[in-house]
């Protein structure tokens, strides 16, 4: 029998300890009953954040600390990673190598630091390839442990499965070239029953300096293996049954949502759910993969499918999500309707600048409303101000605000859908600051103040979902 591809994505709580790590073992060796697999993962937990944290701290210190600093970390990390390993791996002569591996990654990393220490400075170059010593360092703890339950497993970095970028530090972009790369590297290993084990998150660009795909870039690694690989599915491994209804911290009895399109995941994505993330459904889209999203907990069950089309049920709303750390900047001025291409210059300069309009909506040429994450607002008040001269007079910032998603593929030719859910916001004494429909009609998506959001979210999640 010809098996086909799977690709696997472990991330998050379920690559935290020895235990979870083998499980995903198991859960591999189940798959290869059926499948030529390939593994993708993430940094064991809370390594990247330390990562991130320990860049930032040392840059900051007095040159006589800069060096305990570096050891100290070295020593936290190692101990980390050999605790996991020991956890997982029995067969001493694989644990004896997996532990030479990562202890000599962690000397680079140390001296590393002590350059960047001592340099008193850090940019996104320098980051992304501190960064990518957490992803480095897990293949070779998850790889040791599938090797020790008798499966052959290869680590490999992204950029040597073949993710080549560009140069965009943070927030790098996959080039075409990745069409013959992927292939090129992983199916020859692929054919000869290896599990290639691929760090997510992590690549490199033409010139082999190291990259990161921005958030949410381990399940994106995945997607683009799966699209590059002609996999039959990618299944995303977490620490949760699937995706919700709603965030059950908010709505405890939020339910299960056993089939999503395309859409409807990738806008779910966008406003607030953290199960996933946008940019990994759209390699999955091109190539109309499906994308099912799991509990490393409960291996046999469904969890939830994400596919082209959309199940129309008789719920006209399928979820509801809520997105936090957001602030609305208002922009006026009758000068801009005088000023062609002013509105275009300035979000092509916030692109630019990797800052991500969230939302936006406009009453007139003069008058214009957009939504930014709450750490780019700075940077982007900036850049309206510099456009001063074109037209624009005044900027207005509403912080404490909170968007609101509504999404369901059966809102699209509903009548009322948005009556009912503009009376919900009334009912709960709040108003409508801002609001969009998204051309896929799958979504309907407003600003509301933070103080009124979640009892908003709960009524909505009431009327339509639990009804």
């Amino acid at each position: 029998m010809d098996r086909k591809i799977i690709v696997l994505k472990f991330g998050g709580f379920a690559v935290s300890t020895g235990e979870n790590i083998k499980r995903i073992c198991a859960i591999v060796k189940k798959e290869r009953e059926k499948h030529k697999v390939v593994v993708t993962v993430s940094a064991l937990y809370g390594v990247t954040d330390k990562l991130v944290e320990i860049s930032e701290k040392i840059s900051n210190l007095p040159a006589i600390a800069v060096e305990d600093a570096a050891k100290n970390f070295y020593d936290e990390i190692l101990a980390l990673h050999c605790k996991t390993a020991k956890e997982c791996i029995t067969d001493e002569k694989i644990l004896k190598e997996v532990i030479e591996k990562i202890t000599a990654l962690l000397e680079k990393l140390r001296i590393t630091l002590i350059g960047v220490g001592y340099l008193e400075e850090i940019n996104p170059k320098f980051m992304d390839y501190v960064v990518s010593f957490g992803e480095k360092m897990s293949v070779y703890v998850i790889s040791g442990a599938l090797k020790d339950a008798n499966i052959k497993a290869v680590p490999l970095t992204g950029y040597e499965a073949g993710i080549i970028t560009d140069s965009n530090f943070s927030h790098a972009k996959p080039l075409p070239i990745i069409n013959e790369t992927i292939r090129k590297n992983l199916m020859p290993l692929i054919e000869e029953n290896n599990v290639p084990v691929v760090a997510g998150f992590i690549s490199a660009d033409i010139k082999g300096t190291a990259t990161t795909l921005g958030r949410g870039g381990s399940d994106y690694t995945a997607a683009l293996l799966a699209k590059h690989l002609d996999a039959v599915e990618v299944q995303i491994i977490k620490d949760v049954e699937g995706v919700l209804s709603a965030d059950p911290k908010i709505v405890p009895n939020a339910k299960l949502l056993k089939e999503l399109s395309y859409a409807e995941a990738m806008d779910l994505a966008l406003f607030g759910a953290k199960v996933m993330y946008s940019k990994m459904i759209e390699p999955a889209m091109d190539a109309k993969i499906p994308v099912r999203v799991k509990s490393i907990f409960k291996p046999d069950d469904e969890g939830t499918v994400i596919v082209k089309n959309e199940e129309i049920i008789d719920r006209i709303v399928k979820a509801v999500t809520m997105m936090k750390d957001i602030t609305v900047v208002n922009i006026k001025g009758v000068g801009m309707a005088e000023t062609p291409g002013i509105i275009g210059k300035i979000f092509s300069e916030l692109g630019n600048k990797g800052i991500n309009i969230v939302m936006v909506s406009g009453s007139s040429e003069s008058n214009l409303s957009i939504v930014v994450k709450k750490s780019d607002v700075g940077r982007t008040l900036e850049i309206i101000n510099q456009a001063s001269n074109s037209g624009v007079r005044k900027v207005e910032v509403m912080e404490n605000v909170r968007i609101i998603a509504v999404i369901g593929a059966g809102m699209a030719g509903s009548r009322g859908v948005a009556a009912k859910i503009f009376k919900i916001v009334a009912d709960n004494d709040a108003s409508i600051i801002m609001i969009a429909q998204g051309s896929s009609e799958v979504n309907i998506s407003f600003v509301v103040e933070e103080k009124f959001s979640e009892d908003i979210v709960k009524a909505i999640h009431r009327e339509f979902v639990e009804k």
